[in-house]
């Protein structure tokens, strides 16, 4: 059965607009590192974080195509990743920032032909059985350069500012919609058993939506299918890199960054707790 895709939530022309400016900058980013055995992610140092955001722009371009449908289930996700970039060996980052180059520009063309026809019609996604639609995979890519583009930077020890716009689109555009396609198999042990509607507002956006945790299920509405427990109001940025485990929502809470409030405000601390990252 395939999941039913998420209305999407964001201007496609904008998501494109801002694929284009990102991708020169984090090609600009690695093209400058000077660490690249520096870890960066995990057991990945800057130039397999590198690698791998390269070979997310050709998945990409490949479910624009109709070629998705990788893998059977979400958590096959980092053993195929680890694979692919094990497989490169250690390139140049010179070199990575040229082939990066490349697919986005076959990307973003195939956006633009596709926008300019109508056809922000879903495609099958990496996971069998779910389907984004074209914006979201839009999307998709601006969330692999923005978020991998933070962690290099990290490594290097040099700022990386995300645009408020960039990552209320990630968030609207492609983490709801694939939370909302991958449903259950998101939820936590520690959600499992919960039953909770939570309202989500993007700070600086026109951006609201409901995320709803009924017993193991989850889904992600575009307006209210019944009471609201808990009133959330967020910095997308940080709710972006909190999202992503990237920083912890502490820091966040103490700077005012992420607001609760309602009939049971607590449960916003546990949200994160709730959701599980591939």
């Amino acid at each position: 059965m395939t999941a039913t895709a998420l209305g999407t939530r964001v201007d496609w022309s904008a998501a494109r607009a801002a694929v284009a400016k990102a991708g020169p900058r984090f090609s600009a980013l690695i093209r400058a590192a000077q660490k690249p055995d520096a870890p960066a992610l995990g057991a990945w140092d800057v130039t397999e974080v590198a690698q791998h955001v390269s070979h997310a722009a050709d998945v990409v371009h490949a479910m624009t195509q109709g070629g998705g449908n990788l893998l059977e289930d979400i958590w096959d996700m980092p053993n195929l990743t680890r694979v692919m970039v094990a497989g490169e060996g250690h390139r140049p980052l010179g070199e990575i920032a040229d082939r990066l180059d490349e697919s986005l520009a076959r990307l973003l063309a195939a956006l633009e032909t596709a926008e300019k026809a109508g056809e922000d019609a879903s495609r099958v996604w990496i996971v069998a059985g779910t389907q984004l639609p074209m914006s979201s995979l839009t999307c998709h890519i601006l969330n692999e350069l923005t978020v991998h583009g933070w962690d290099i930077a990290r490594a290097e020890g040099v700022p990386w500012p995300i645009e408020r716009s960039h990552a209320a689109m990630i968030v609207d555009g492609f983490i709801y919609p694939s939370l909302n396609a991958l449903g259950r198999a998101m939820v936590s042990d520690a959600g499992a058993s919960k039953r909770a509607r939570f309202q989500v507002r993007l700070r600086g956006t026109d951006s609201t939506s409901w995320l709803r945790f009924a017993n193991g299920d989850f889904s992600v509405e575009n307006s209210p299918q019944g009471p609201v427990d808990v009133h959330l109001s967020v910095d997308p940025e940080a709710y972006l890199l909190v999202a992503w485990a990237r920083i912890s929502q502490w820091p966040a809470i103490g700077k005012g960054k992420m607001l609760a409030w309602g009939r049971k405000p607590w449960l916003g601390l546990q949200l994160r707790s709730w959701l599980r990252n591939p």
